[in-house]
């Protein structure tokens, strides 16, 4: 038999095992599931908001690159016309007789409005194929063969969904007719078919319609012409067949990837994807702030463990285990719950509007979720979640006294020294330093860096909140009135990083929609005020439904004369446009009558002079180009741009660089005698008329679309009201931005109601231990609201301030790296507003939990004891 005595102790282990793991994680969930709940609540926002616009953005590419792919299928060239008019069909044959060409297929895409009985209408791509294209295995690989019959036109299923159609016959078994407007006619066709998923794929989301080659070629006056050819090169024969497109091209045509819309189409959306990165980087810290403002909530319970633990003799090692543990695992389930609830909203709340797009690109629909979202939501919950709950290991650093949480003042772990707050200010300031450094070195980093900015308004909070309680110690030694501030700033101090982490959620909150918003503020003004100069050139507009930019031709050669005739009309204007890639980019060309002043540059003009370059206009072989394009295009002012167009490349002179004018890729304005001669067309894309003196507008419109008639499907419009089709428009484009900045704030106020509320729950003891003191409910009251209000003001006003300069932060990358026309930054009380909305909707639901605490019994703090 041994001697106990002589037995030696058994080590500590290293790390636990996964069964004491579980155990000790179940044993926490008991006694402390409000806490872990809250803190669980606080990722799973962040990640679903991460999540939400990550997916959102990405769906409007990816689902454009299925819809392509869908179109060309195997084909992976194309010879490309452009402009809208196309090129002879003859190409084709030349086309397939190349050496190494294995198929090849026609297309002919125009844009069409379609209008139902009911008055509904909506924009599409209609698509003229035949039946090559099926043997491409593109297009029309399922299509049924009612969707190409003659005299009748197929709808995708989306396109059917906006016209409230759902089947080729209506419920009495008629076919079902709508209007179609093409190029300046509207004719009546028969629907053909309903095209869903099972005949059209994903094509049956986007806005497209098809018909028969020959029908569009005849009711679009483009006779044995097509925009498109797509080639499918036999095996290792690409480059072969390339060269031999070029030659065909003649430098007249473009010869690109089959796909090259897709890279466009990314290039087009580069804007919102910056935007979209700087939101995730601010989520993601409103994330760990949410997560963090819970956690602190139990940083006393969770420090007394960890020492009581030590005191045992557990080793450092299985301690940081256990905390990262319970962390992951808390990280996961909320993650889990963040990235179904992302899926909900992007779904729902924040689908990009992209009819901005529309015209110059046919768009997918639908939401597409790929593995990379998923991974990064995971990661980052998780990752956020092991941070916030590192805060109670730092009792593990060397030298540290295994029962410290127990001999510090006030709250244990809540301790913030004055040193830290101005050491953190003034690593804040640094930042900012940096920030500008690093934008004046390389401007593409303007926004992106913008989230430094967001880093150093949570790092100026802890200065600002103690700056704000010896403010308000100052005041109330200096009134005798107000007996409850000494109450609210001394329970304050006894829990500053709490409050710290509070403050700073709202911070940044305040900081991200102050800076968004305002933003797309200034750029909406900077567009209204473009849109007005562009609009301004002419009292009464005519043009195709839906075209703000006028870029869809009309058929109809005589149509001005047509409207000059109509009483009350002094002249009309022929503008010309259309959309051309160049230099990796979709652009946008306008054609500037000579006769009419360009106002559209004014206020746009970046280099050059503004009245030289309008006296250019009215000449021929000049050009103002938009500065991020001339960029691409590799010019200057002064300098030869070589313009490819549908006769040949055409050499303009720079005369100016300007803002984009609301158009992502860039804009080239050009007099209409050079379009006219470049490309080889006289047909207008939109009509200016100017009424005699003293003639009402109105009734000249109204005149004009009497002597137009139905039949022409063209719109007229008054300046006002086109000016306001095109605000609409670009409201609907930056919409996302607006939803963005809101989700952000109602996220903060429910993060930091529920943080606040569960921390005055907790303290129902000392509540109740002032109850037992004599102190009534009421004063109570008073002294819960106060802290709230000095500390989630402390923490909004240094978000809301350091907004504004994150406001401008933002419009300096939007004007002089996109180039959008943005606004000036101007005095606005939108600050202000945000800030007392957050702090009073949040008092308010806070108000709830302190009532209730307030009247605690004061036998509780008997009990407790």
């Amino acid at each position: 038999m041994s001697n106990p005595t002589s037995e030696k102790p058994t080590p500590a282990r290293a790390l636990m095992r996964p069964g004491a793991l579980a155990y000790l994680y179940r044993r926490r969930l008991r006694t402390h599931g409000i806490q872990e709940l809250l803190a669980g609540i606080g990722i799973a926002v962040a990640v679903a908001l991460v999540f939400a616009v990550t997916v959102t953005n990405a769906s409007i590419a990816s689902s454009a690159s299925r819809l392509v792919h869908a179109v060309v299928g195997p084909a992976t060239l194309q010879l490309r016309a452009r402009d809208s008019r196309g090129f002879d069909e003859a190409a084709l044959a030349r086309v397939e007789a190349l050496p190494g060409v294995k198929q090849a297929a026609p297309l002919l895409e125009q844009t069409a409005t379609i209008r139902a009985a009911d008055g509904r209408s909506v924009t599409v791509d209609v698509a003229g194929t035949d039946v090559s294209l099926a043997v491409l295995d593109g297009l029309a690989h399922t299509l049924p063969i009612e969707a190409l019959k003659a005299g009748a036109i197929g709808l995708s299923k989306e396109s059917a969904h906006k016209l409230a159609i759902t089947s080729p016959t209506s419920a009495s078994g008629n076919p079902v007719h709508v209007g179609v407007t093409l190029r300046g006619a509207s004719i009546p066709l028969r629907v053909s078919a309903v095209l869903g998923p099972e005949t059209f794929g994903v094509l049956s989301k986007a806005l497209v319609a098809v018909m028969p080659l020959s029908r569009l070629q005849a009711l679009t006056g483009l006779h044995a012409r097509i925009t498109r050819i797509l080639v499918q090169p036999k095996p290792g024969a690409e480059a072969q067949v390339r060269k031999g497109l070029q030659r065909i091209a003649g430098g007249k045509l473009t010869v690109a990837s089959a796909e090259q819309d897709v890279s466009l189409l990314k290039q087009a959306l580069r804007a919102g994807e910056q935007a979209s990165t700087f939101f995730t980087a601010i989520s993601a810290l409103l994330g760990f702030l949410f997560a963090f403002c819970a956690m602190l909530l139990t940083v006393p319970e969770r420090r007394a463990a960890i020492a009581d633990l030590r005191l045992v003799g557990t080793r450092r090692t299985a301690l940081v285990q256990m905390v990262l543990f319970q962390a992951g695992m808390l990280g996961l389930g909320a993650s889990l719950v963040g990235i179904a609830a992302g899926y909900v909203l992007a779904l729902g709340v924040l689908h990009p509007s992209t009819g901005y797009l529309a015209l110059a690109f046919t768009l997918g629909g639908g939401t597409v979720i790929g593995i990379k979202p998923i991974a990064l939501s995971l990661a980052g919950g998780i990752l956020a979640t092991c941070l916030a709950s590192a805060v109670p290991l730092a009792d593990l650093r060397a030298g540290r006294a295994l029962d410290a949480v127990y001999t510090e003042r006030g709250v244990p772990g809540n301790a913030v020294s004055r040193t830290l707050a101005i050491r953190l200010a003034l690593a804040a300031l640094a930042l900012i330093v940096l920030r500008v450094a690093l934008v004046a070195i390389r401007p593409s980093l303007a926004l992106s860096t913008t989230a430094i900015l967001a880093l150093a308004t949570v790092l100026l909070v802890p200065l600002v909140l103690r700056l704000t309680l010896d403010t308000a110690s100052m005041i109330a030694k200096r009134s005798t009135r107000m007996t409850v501030l000494p109450v609210a700033v001394s329970q304050l101090r006894a829990t500053t990083l709490r409050s710290l982490a509070l403050a700073a959620t709202g911070a940044v909150a305040l900081f991200g929609s102050v800076a968004l918003g305002g933003a797309r503020e200034d750029l909406l003004r900077g567009i209204r005020a473009y849109a007005h100069n562009y609009t301004a050139g002419a009292p009464i507009w005519v043009g195709s439904p839906s075209d703000n930019q006028a870029t869809v031709d009309f058929r109809d050669g005589q149509l001005a004369a047509r409207i000059a005739g109509t009483p009350g009309v002094a002249n009309v204007a022929a503008y010309q446009g259309g959309f051309l890639d160049m230099a990796g980019r979709r652009a946008w060309v306008i054609a500037w009558p000579a006769g009419v002043p360009a106002r559209l540059i004014d206020g746009q003009i970046i280099h050059g002079n503004s009245s030289a370059a309008t006296a250019a206009l009215r000449g021929s072989g000049n050009a103002v180009i938009s500065a991020q394009l001339a960029q691409a295009a590799h010019v200057h002012v002064g300098s030869i741009l070589a313009m490819p167009t549908a006769t040949g490349t055409l050499a303009l002179r720079v005369v100016a660089t300007t803002t984009n004018f609301g158009w992502p890729p860039g804009a080239i304005v050009i007099s209409s005698r050079d379009y006219t001669r470049a490309f080889a067309t006289n047909a207008p894309t939109g009509l200016g008329v100017q009424p005699k003196p003293g003639a009402n507008p109105e009734q000249v419109a109204a005149a004009i679309r009497t002597r137009l008639g139905a039949a022409s499907g063209l719109e007229v419009l008054a300046a006002p009201a086109r000016q306001a089709r095109i605000d609409s428009t670009a409201s609907e484009g930056l919409g996302q931005l607006g939803q963005i900045s809101t989700m952000l704030i109602i996220a903060a106020i429910l993060a930091m109601s529920a943080a606040l509320g569960s921390a005055i729950w907790q303290r129902r003891s000392s509540l109740a231990a002032l109850r037992l003191a004599g102190v009534r409910p009421s004063r109570l009251r008073r002294v819960l609201l106060a802290e709230s209000a000095l500390m989630l003001g402390a923490g909004c006003l240094t978000g809301a301030i350091i907004g504004i300069y994150g406001e401008h932060a933002i419009d300096e990358y939007l004007r002089q790296v996109t180039g959008f026309p943005v606004a000036a930054l101007a005095p606005s009380g939108r600050p202000l507003e945000v800030l007392a909305v957050v702090l009073a909707l949040t008092l308010a639901i806070v108000a709830i939990p302190g009532w209730a605490a307030s009247n605690v019994p004061a036998t509780l703090a008997l009990e407790s004891e």
